[in-house]
């Protein structure tokens, strides 16, 4: 892959405070996205946000369709949905700013070691700095694991 090696000049250009919440949002993704937030995760985005799932047909533009793919989630794991997010690193290069990371999306369980993780891989967030803070204009999802997604 072209953007896995990453010199370390391209991480220079941001304030501590604004890599600081950048790492919140990708946080706060995860917090309103499981636990239902909706008002909330819609203010995670620019208006013209752009989903795209790498190696399958299916792409969610607009804060409305991330929205209701969050919910649909939601009702497919009766309220279990659960995004880990780690090994986050932010990239600046040509007037983007990228926050790279590795996910695992695991379904909870309604009880002990009943929980499974469903899937992984790797997000990276075009993320901008807006009047109302930083928000994701833009997300490529790449799995690990390759399916169909059913809805």
């Amino acid at each position: 892959m072209a953007d896995a090696a990453v010199a370390p000049s391209r991480f220079l250009g941001l304030a501590p405070e604004d890599r600081s919440a950048i790492e919140d949002l990708v946080a706060r993704f995860a917090h309103y996205s499981d636990y239902a937030d909706w008002d909330a995760l819609a203010k995670l985005y620019v208006p013209e946000i752009v989903t795209e799932l790498e190696g399958m047909p299916v792409s969610y533009s607009g804060i409305a369709a991330q929205v209701e793919h969050a919910k649909i989630s939601d009702r497919q794991t009766q309220g279990k949905n659960r995004h880990y997010n780690f090994n986050l690193f932010i990239d600046v290069a040509e007037g983007e700013v990228v926050a790279h990371y590795y996910f695992m999306n695991v379904n909870a369980g309604a009880k002990p070691m009943a929980a499974q993780i469903v899937t992984s891989g790797r997000m990276r967030d075009t993320v901008v700095k807006t009047a109302d803070g930083w928000k994701i204009a833009r997300r490529r999802v790449s799995f690990d694991q390759a399916f169909d997604l059913d809805w």
